[in-house]
């Protein structure tokens, strides 16, 4: 029926997985722990402490520990039951790791491309080594054909299939039960970005931090990749060149 359960064994897995030990019976440690969803459940992903949904209508939902931006929401802020992660719209898999996760998204705006969030330390996302607190598009190339994908800290697994039509089968969200699109940063908080972006002394600390600015923004996803495309251009063009050695 497209439920969910869980068996949590560790204390501190509990606590980061729901925000609290209230229901945490060690003596009972068998018993499978329901998860509520307003949907059925078609494919989930579990991280060490933090776990992936996506639900028949091909929403993503997160929940656990948000320490590194794991979950996508754009803070990190703990979430203890399913949260709804905007921005990400029919996913073909989504994967959970130490402490980031990672989507495979096929859409008009994007083609083929893996989207990451949490920590990009060694390479987890790359092109984004200090990590993200939202979903975005890493520097990999994607085969059409690519249909799942896993990761470990230093490699990124992609599965193929021939049959590029297949997919999850999501229905149509009735509108009645659409969410609103999340707001953009308000002025104050605009405000705010500019203030560290006059704080950061390199050009490479400004970049990334109009490019976190930019994953804050409620845009298109063809107009982020577009801007961060053009950040990682400047980057790129920016990078000190070697002098030719004299003959």
């Amino acid at each position: 029926k497209g439920a969910l359960y869980f068996e949590v064994h560790a204390p501190g897995v509990y606590r980061d997985l729901f925000g609290t030990l209230h229901a945490f019976d060690p003596l009972d440690l068998q018993m499978p722990l329901a998860l509520a969803l307003p949907a059925k459940v078609l494919s989930c992903a579990l991280g060490y402490n933090h776990v992936g949904l996506l639900d028949e209508f091909g929403r993503l939902f997160m929940q656990g520990s948000n320490r590194f931006g794991q979950l996508g929401t754009g803070d990190k802020i703990d979430r203890g039951e399913p949260t709804l992660v905007h921005g990400l719209k029919c996913p073909l898999d989504v994967w959970c790791g130490l402490n980031h996760s990672l989507a495979l998204l096929r859409s008009r705006e994007l083609g083929q491309a893996v989207l990451g969030c949490g920590c990009g330390a060694g390479g987890r996302l790359p092109g984004w080594p200090k990590g993200s607190a939202t979903f975005v598009k890493l520097q990999v190339k994607v085969p059409l054909c690519a249909s799942s994908l896993c990761s470990t800290r230093e490699c990124l697994y992609l599965l193929s299939s021939h049959d590029i039509e297949g997919g999850p089968a999501y229905r149509e969200l009735p509108p009645s039960r659409a969410a609103p699109p999340p707001e953009s940063p308000g002025p104050q908080a605009c405000e705010q970005f500019l203030s560290q972006l006059q704080g950061c002394p390199t050009l490479a600390g400004r970049l990334a931090k109009v490019r976190e600015a930019v994953g804050a923004l409620s845009l298109p996803p063809c107009q982020k990749d577009f801007l961060w495309e053009a950040l990682e251009l400047i980057r790129h063009s920016a990078r000190p060149r070697t002098p030719p050695v004299c003959s």
